[in-house]
Order: structure tokens, then sequence, then C-alpha cells
């Protein structure tokens, strides 16, 4: 399943598209080569398959349906007439499309294009050490380091606000937990204001702190 459908609570595809932005975060500040299944950096989710429409026998059709360009009928795939392509385009696509995304600061698409140019100008993101530091329950924290550049990665998996104290988390490095900045939050909303001593991380939020 994709990221959206698999993580949705309930139904609840609020929550889901921000565990969505989260598991983003996550891939493209841990180690290793990151992978953007097509359709992932917008927010696709599975797409209901009717049974005369079924391509693989194996169950994978839901999550395999074609990109979402824009909101016209094929999604902006396929000019083709009659049941269009190979398989039904996601009833969601006139709003989740790249179209729609592309002009919007707030988008998941802009959140993912911010995330790979903050990596790639990065090189504790892009090779830097790794090392697990203190956080709360529900919090998955770590510090990624390469030369002389600190990033912190901060991510709420839990419903709850979050307060993780900087010193705590950095302890055992040289970083100067009162000079910690945002450089990014998952949350658009999130206020551009000075960090103090103890950070507060919002329900299913990811922060990337500068230390």
């Amino acid at each position: 399943p994709r990221a959206l459908s698999r993580y949705m609570p309930e139904g609840d595809v609020i929550r889901a598209r921000l565990r969505a932005r989260l598991a983003a975060m996550m891939l493209l500040t841990l180690r290793g080569t990151p992978f953007i299944y097509y359709g992932e950096e917008i927010g696709m989710s599975d797409a209901p398959i009717p049974r005369n429409r079924v391509v693989d026998v194996a169950g994978r059709d839901p999550e395999r349906t074609p990109t979402q360009w824009d909101g016209s009928p094929n999604a902006g795939f396929s000019a083709a007439d009659g049941l269009g392509p190979w398989l039904p385009v996601n009833p969601e696509s006139p709003i989740v499309n790249v179209e729609a995304q592309r002009g919007d600061p707030q988008s998941m698409l802009s959140l993912y294009r911010t995330l790979i140019r903050v990596r790639r100008s990065s090189p504790a993101l892009r090779r830097g050490s790794y090392v697990t530091v203190a956080a709360p329950r529900d919090v998955f924290a770590y510090l990624r380091e390469a030369d002389g550049e600190r990033r912190l990665v901060l991510l709420n998996f839990g419903e709850r606000h979050a307060r993780v104290t900087l010193a705590r988390a950095l302890a055992g490095t040289d970083a100067d937990a009162g000079a910690a900045k945002v450089v990014l939050s998952t949350d658009p909303a999130r206020p551009q204001e000075p960090l103090g001593k103890v950070v507060e991380v919002g329900p299913e939020e990811g922060l990337l702190l500068e230390v």
C-alpha cells in the first residue's frame, strides 16, 4: 500500500496526510539512498478497483493507478477514450494532482522538493554520521553530522505535543543547545520564531534543526 493509505488511522484523511509528510522527512533525512515510489511526492492514496478492471491477481492494482498529473478525466496521463488507461484513475485525482500542487508552497509536492533541495545542499544529510538521541516517547530523534555541520531531526509519531529538551538530546556533543534553528518543519503553519532550550513538536510533526 501507499504510505498515505497504509498509515491512515480509521479513515482519518487529515491525519494520514500529516503522517505522509512525516514519512517524507524521515525518508530524506536518514542515511542511505532515498527511494520515492511514483505519486508519493503528491500524496497519492490507494484507489478502489472494480472487479472487472482488475489486472494484477496478486492484488497490487490499488497502488498502481496512473500518475495524477492534473484534474482532467484521465488525470493527464492518457488521452485514451472508452475505459481510459490500463487501470482506472484514482477518484481523488481532480484534487490531488501535480498541477494543483505545483504552485502551492504548502503542498506535499513542495515539501518533497524542499526536502530534496535541503538534502542535496547538506553534507550532514547526504553522507554524515547518524546517531539516535534522547527524546520523549513517540519521538524518533537523531543527529546527522559531517564537515562541522550538524542537523537534528525530531519526528513526533504521537497524537500529542511532545517537548524535547535540546541539552539532553545533544548531551555528549559540543553542540550549543541554545543556538538551534529550524531549517524545515512538516507543518507549514509553524511560526518562524526563535527556539528555546525546550522544543515543542506538534502531533505528527517533523522538525529539521540546525544545531
